[in-house]
Order: C-alpha cells, then sequence, then structure tokens
C-alpha cells in the first residue's frame, strides 16, 4: 500500500510544469531533473490559504542570484499575510524525492493539517535572516503558477504578492 499526502506548494512549484520536472524528469528553464522514483500523475487538490507567511531569500545563482520563495516556520496571525499554497496529492516517495531535488535549503518539513484524512505538508527553510528580492525571472514562473492555481488576474495577483516583496 501506497502512503499519499498532500504536498502543498507555494513558489515556483505552483506552476505544473515546474512541479512535473520533480516527479517526471525532465528539463526546466535549461536545468534537468531527474524526477522521482514514483513518476504516477500527483493530483490536483486545488488551494487554500495557510497561516505562514511566504518571504524570498538566499541567494540563488539558478535565478539571478536572487531570493527563491520559503514559508516562514512561525504561525502568522495576521489573515491578510496568509500563503497560498497548491495542494498536491502525491506519494510518501513522491515528497521525499522532491525534498532531495529541492536540495539542503528546503530541510524543514511543516505540518499544515489534513483534509479527508490526508496529512497536508510542505518543504521550507528557516532563512528570515538571509531575506533577498527575487529575480524578474523567478517572480514570473511564481506568477504563472498563481495564475494557473487561482484563476486570479494579474492585478489580484500583483496585490497578493506585494504583501511579501
Amino acid at each position: 500500500m501506497t502512503d499519499y499526502l498532500l504536498y502543498a506548494a507555494y513558489g515556483s512549484n505552483l506552476l505544473r510544469e515546474r512541479l512535473m520536472v520533480y516527479i517526471k524528469g525532465g528539463v526546466f528553464m535549461g536545468r534537468e531533473y531527474v524526477g522521482s522514483e514514483d513518476r504516477s500523475e500527483p493530483q490536483d487538490f486545488g488551494w487554500v490559504r495557510v497561516p505562514y507567511r511566504l518571504y524570498f531569500a538566499n541567494s540563488s545563482p539558478r535565478w539571478d542570484n536572487k531570493g527563491v520563495a520559503f514559508l516562514s516556520i512561525v504561525k502568522e496571525t495576521n489573515p491578510d499575510l496568509f500563503a497560498i499554497v497548491r495542494l498536491w496529492k502525491i506519494s510518501a516517495k513522491q515528497f521525499e524525492d522532491i525534498q532531495e531535488q529541492e536540495g539542503s535549503w528546503y530541510n524543514e518539513i511543516l505540518s499544515l493539517g489534513q483534509i479527508e484524512d490526508i496529512q497536508i505538508k510542505t518543504l521550507t527553510g528557516n532563512f528570515e535572516n538571509c531575506k533577498n528580492e527575487p529575480s524578474e525571472k523567478y517572480l514570473s514562473i511564481v506568477k504563472a503558477g498563481l495564475k494557473e492555481t487561482t484563476g486570479w488576474d494579474d492585478e489580484k495577483i500583483e496585490f497578493y504578492l506585494k504583501n511579501f516583496l
């Protein structure tokens, strides 16, 4: 029997095309990914707001030495600052393989509750002391993912993101 969970994606993994290279393998924006040992199709479970703040930190050579997305490990009390996450039903093995491919920055597993008795988990790191604005290239992927996830127009996406930039 395969154990499943809901992977709460944010940042660039909101975009299906980006997430799928972690599952199926392939190339995304010039970089090759090995994919997961379990290449079964993830199930889209929609999206929710979670009581954690989105922030951008570190300096990624892949993204013009600018910041990438993380969720704070401290609960947020202001609902206006809750982050949007896209829920993907995946196997526990796929979650492990995503974490391995994401690398050492995403070493924290955050439990976000459950839906229909399925645990919701995400990956993050503790880098709030290393905040760094994202590159336009990275932000364009996040915006495309938000549009695909929520169906929002550009104005609503900009309004949402300004809380975190």
